[in-house]
């Protein structure tokens, strides 16, 4: 029987384990898989077979390997071996695994001074996935516990890594004030000229930031910086996700094809990692960009994807974003009862997280919407809601547009 054991596995068994030690694992392994049910497709019962997702031979390989090398190697190996599969698992979406395996971690190490850092880390990473799922109370309150840890050991790069990440939840929310102050308290504690690469992290989100407020030569600037960075490194996750940014301002300044360019390289660099989050989210920017292009079958079978993809990862934002294209397409296509259901489904799904940005973006969706259905007061009302958020974070390219459509309207 051939053991095929995840990739991400497979590669970094010798960087834990000796060649015995794995001979051993892979037999354990081989042995579990013979202890399952070989059936055909049409199963004795007369019952068709339905395939589980490979997720569940992802999870008991995982529980496999950390019941084994828990008593096989030494704690600070095995503590090391547990962050690299929780940040593992945070790539393949596998969510609920990364955070049992960093609570074991917070476990492991709570009462051990010599592990503070590993603790802090793995309160980071919960607060990470927390932000991945719009669950901004848990967020914050594992970032900051994450934060109090690095200064208590005065580790000056993790603290950088919390006021990131809280930065970009500022930036998920909307409050494009608080996520500048903590990108630039970021920046401010990667001083290290050897520190390129946590420097990069912060360029991506302070591209993302100045993309937001229409500054786009700014944004590419930072973007091409850290892509620069990561390159050096062959970091190709962070390739995929600024492949994807880069790409998501060609198609707010117009340029389609740039755009969709971009989009591919960063599928390509995803794809290799099994990098799910980010797939759904170049499916969801393809969608976006084929429906400004009128091709609106290609633009609604990419929101299908990135929705699928976005329901697997419990990733609230992203189904917000999927129904308001979803919304986009229909009210082109002149279905307005259906566009107006999705946008206001995505407008609630946008209030429920705090989403302020996404929520502007719903409105003046939904004000183009009601201009299309006759409805003069709904749709000023929703193209002043949106104006009035753009006015605050100061994006002059939508504040420009939408007070060319409401002198339009008077």
């Amino acid at each position: 029987m051939t053991v095929n054991l995840n990739k991400s596995l497979s590669d970094i068994l010798p960087d834990f384990f000796d060649a015995n030690q794995i001979k051993e694992f892979l037999s354990l392994y081989k042995s579990s898989l013979s202890d399952k049910p070989d059936l055909d497709t049409k199963e004795k019962s007369g019952e068709k077979d339905f395939k589980i997702a490979d997720g569940i031979n992802y999870r008991s390989q995982i529980d496999l390997l950390i019941t084994f090398s828990s008593n096989q190697i030494p704690k600070e190996k095995f503590l090391s071996l547990l962050l690299y599969l929780s940040q593992v698992s945070i790539v393949k979406g596998e969510f609920a695994t990364a955070i049992e395996i960093n609570e074991k971690l917070i476990s492991n190490t709570s009462a051990d001074k010599n592990f503070v850092d590993i603790s802090a880390h793995a309160f980071l990473l919960i607060g990470e996935i927390f932000s991945r799922q719009a669950n901004w109370e848990n967020s914050f309150k594992y970032i900051r516990e994450a934060r109090e840890l690095f200064d208590s050991v005065n580790d000056i790069k993790g603290v950088a890594k919390c006021e990131n990440l809280l930065g970009t939840i500022y930036g998920d929310l909307g409050d494009v004030k608080n996520a500048i102050e903590n990108f630039e308290a970021a920046l401010g504690k990667s001083i290290d000229e050897n520190n390129y690469i946590e420097k990069a992290k912060i360029e991506i989100n302070l591209g993302i930031v100045n993309s937001i407020k229409g500054l786009y030569n700014e944004a590419l600037g930072y973007f091409k910086r850290a892509l620069f960075n990561y390159e050096k490194v062959s970091d190709k996750k962070r390739i995929a996700e600024i492949h994807q940014n880069i790409g998501m301002v060609n198609s707010k300044k117009g340029d389609y094809k740039t755009a969709l360019k971009e989009f591919d390289e960063s599928f390509a660099y995803a794809t290799e990692n099994n990098y799910l989050q980010n797939i759904g989210i170049v499916y969801l920017s393809k969608s976006f960009v084929y429906s400004q292009m009128e091709d609106y079958s290609l633009a609604n079978a990419f929101a299908d994807k990135a929705m699928e993809i976005a329901y697997k990862l419990n990733d609230k934002l992203t189904i917000a974003e999927v129904y308001k294209i979803k919304g986009i397409i229909q009210r082109n296509v002149k279905n307005f009862m259906l566009a107006e259901n999705y946008l206001q489904t995505s407008l609630r799904l946008n209030i429920e997280s705090g989403n302020q940005l996404n929520r502007a973006e719903t409105y003046h969706e939904l004000g183009l919407l009601y201009k299309d259905m006759g409805k003069t007061k709904e749709s000023e009302k929703n193209l002043n809601l949106a104006l009035e958020y753009f006015k605050k974070i100061n994006a002059q390219p939508d504040i420009k547009l939408l007070e060319n459509l409401i002198t339009l309207r008077n």
